[in-house]
């Protein structure tokens, strides 16, 4: 638990300022969308294969 506290803590100082908060959360945004647009690639993927199979 105390490394985990320590993480909050680096986080904070390293995030003071609103500019760096914005750019840390539009990087961690599209990093969300890069993958969950290949988790969908991959889903729709999958079933067209099992189609074909039938």
């Amino acid at each position: 638990m105390d490394g985990f506290g320590n993480f909050i803590s680096m986080l904070d100082f390293v995030l003071d300022t609103k500019r760096k908060r914005h750019i840390t959360g539009g990087i961690l945004l599209s990093a969300s969308l890069l993958f969950g647009g290949l988790a969908l690639t991959v889903m729709t993927i999958n079933n067209e294969e099992d189609i074909d199979e039938q």
